[in-house]
């Protein structure tokens, strides 16, 4: 799908301004993390660049500066001290992973594989979701009502800095259809329509 479609596509799945989206879209375009048009050829988005761009948007508090965010996000880690070996070879279901394949990736790898995995039917969309923290960690819930678990990635620290116990922190959820939907628009039926 290409960028203006995917873009105005995204922002009806996810129930926000296209502009806003947009603006991500060129900060991204403009730093080389997602391919540039050349003449007339304008190539589709791709599933890594879908996941980019809207985990970019979720943790960006100024949208113009969305690719250091990205940088940012690539540096989010799933902190596995202290796990044994038995438990780091669990499969996560929603990822059809182990633990320590996870832990192996950042934020934005884990998301992209969830995308591929709920795209392919693997796990239920409806049972997922993404949060994002404002400039914080990233957390992926999974499972039912009752039985929900999540995955924690952080940042790996720069420095080491207190928080005021007033600080306010703000967090974006991004909800599994919208993760299926970037898949659908780059690698599923819809991309191939």
């Amino acid at each position: 799908m290409k960028p203006k479609e995917f873009i105005a596509g995204l922002a009806d799945a996810m129930q926000v301004e296209s502009t806003e989206l947009a603006t991500v879209d060129r900060a991204l375009a403009k730093q080389g993390l997602r391919q540039l048009a050349r003449g007339r050829f304008h190539p589709d988005i791709t599933l890594k660049e879908g996941v980019q761009l809207v985990c970019a948007w979720a943790r960006a508090t100024n949208l113009t500066q969305a690719a250091d965010e990205v940088r940012r996000l690539e540096l989010c880690v799933m902190p596995t001290d202290g796990l044994a070996d038995s438990t780091l070879n669990e499969v996560v279901d929603p990822f059809g992973a182990t633990l320590k394949d996870l832990s192996d990736s950042n934020i934005l790898d884990a998301v992209t594989r969830l995308a591929r995995q709920l795209g392919e039917k693997n796990y239920p969309d409806q049972k997922v979701s993404v949060t994002i923290e404002k400039n914080g960690p990233a957390e992926i819930f999974y499972g039912g009502l009752f039985d929900t678990k999540r995955l924690v990635f952080e940042d790996l620290p720069e420095k080491f800095e207190f928080k005021s116990p007033a600080t306010v922190t703000v967090s974006v959820t991004i909800h599994g259809p919208v993760l299926k939907w970037i898949y659908d628009a780059t690698e599923g039926h819809d991309a191939k329509a």
